[in-house]
């Protein structure tokens, strides 16, 4: 049986707030809510897992795992291509912006945006808005998510040693498996 939208909300939800983690407690915090689809172990490090984190998405070297689309979209690997000036375009629709100091291409802005424009399918939202609204999630997910998302997954799994940072991964592509899928948004 396939997952509800509001189910895929709720853990996109713990995966914008697990990807855009500043410490180990915050990482705790989004990682508990990836339940049902990912129960992790009673005892993690995590101090360990704050630190994987940010040896893979952070830095302040350089990481293995990027996660901005315009490392894996571009033709050259770099921030703030053609992916970030897209992202930023969303955003800016929907009344939004990515936190200071993120380039719009973040991960955890497009999780934002699809979780936006998901709310934007209610029925009382009106015909014309949904019809927007289906189709500017079609693009996000089918056409620039589901290009890159998956590389990410692949890089930053060959370097994931932790239960949490495999836990997100998986949920990951979860949700970007069963949001793909044009029935989601009926």
């Amino acid at each position: 049986m396939s997952p509800s939208l509001p189910e895929m909300q709720t853990l996109a939800q713990a995966l914008r707030d697990f990807f855009s983690s500043t410490n180990a407690e915050a990482l705790a915090a989004a990682a508990t809510r990836f339940a049902p689809v990912e129960i992790l172990p009673d005892s993690i490090n995590w101090q360990a897992e704050e630190y994987a984190f940010n040896r893979l998405f952070v830095g302040p070297q350089a990481v293995p795992a990027p996660p901005y689309a315009s490392v894996y979209l571009e033709a050259e690997p770099r921030l703030m291509g053609n992916a970030a000036a897209d992202m930023r375009e969303m955003l800016q629709a929907l009344g939004l912006a990515a936190p200071e100091g993120q380039p719009d291409d973040f991960i955890a802005c497009e999780l934002e945006v699809w979780m936006m424009l998901t709310l934007l399918l209610r029925p009382e939202r009106g015909e014309h808005l949904r019809a927007h609204a289906c189709e500017a999630l079609a693009w996000l997910v089918d056409e620039h998510m589901a290009r890159w998302l998956p590389a990410f997954v692949e890089r930053a799994g060959t370097d994931a040693p932790t239960p949490a940072i495999q836990a997100a991964l998986r949920c990951l592509e979860y949700w970007l498996r069963h949001c793909t899928q044009r029935s989601m948004y009926a």
